[in-house]
């Protein structure tokens, strides 16, 4: 200090000057590094919240897997319903081609008795006209099992088409069980259902 008084005033004047832009410059930096604190710690509050939702998701495990369950358990008796109606509708369509053969038989039966009943006269137009009615009759019922035949055909290919989907679904539910098994083991619970 006492060396400051012997200084001309112009130096105490520069000197003030660096101590004021000094303690400037020192804020400033305090600011800085403060705004940076600030900064990092919005980061961190960002990966806290991150956090904490991966962790509800991770809570939420235990549902996926009854869910899961549920859904293999509903899924898995579909396959045997499905393979019966097949064998149900292969059994209608064997029974509606026998019926379609004993319709040709009748159609040319009928048509036999029409040609016998021509060669009779004039006498039997009466068996004529009812032997007509006959074959109109039959070959309506060979149309009506032939259209029956053909329903049971898309039938028979639906039901085939389901049976797919059917184990489409039984192999999703299995690998979601197994998914669903696999990420409870990952977060230490012990699943032996886990491959």
């Amino acid at each position: 200090m006492d060396r400051l008084r012997g200084l001309p005033s112009w130096a105490s004047v520069v000197l003030t000057l660096v101590s004021v832009l000094l303690a400037a410059v020192l804020i400033n930096r305090v600011a800085w590094t403060a705004e940076a604190i600030n900064d990092k710690a919005a980061s961190i509050d960002e990966v806290a919240i991150t956090i904490d939702e991966a962790a509800a998701a991770v809570n939420a495990l235990d549902q996926t897997n009854a869910s899961a369950g549920a859904i293999l358990g509903s899924a898995q008796p579909l396959d045997a319903q499905l393979a019966e109606i097949a064998r149900l509708a292969m059994s209608v369509d064997a029974r509606a081609a026998s019926i379609n053969g004993t319709a040709a038989t009748v159609v040319g039966t009928a048509a036999e008795i029409d040609g016998t009943a021509g060669t009779i006269g004039g006498t039997t137009v009466g068996i004529n006209g009812s032997a007509a009615d006959i074959l109109t009759i039959a070959e309506s019922i060979d149309r009506g099992v032939a259209q029956i035949n053909a329903n049971l055909d898309d039938t028979i290919a639906i039901v085939g088409r389901i049976q797919g989907d059917a184990s489409n679904i039984n192999g999703q539910a299995l690998l979601a069980h197994s998914n669903a098994a696999c990420i409870d083991a990952s977060i230490g619970n012990r699943d032996d259902r886990c491959p």
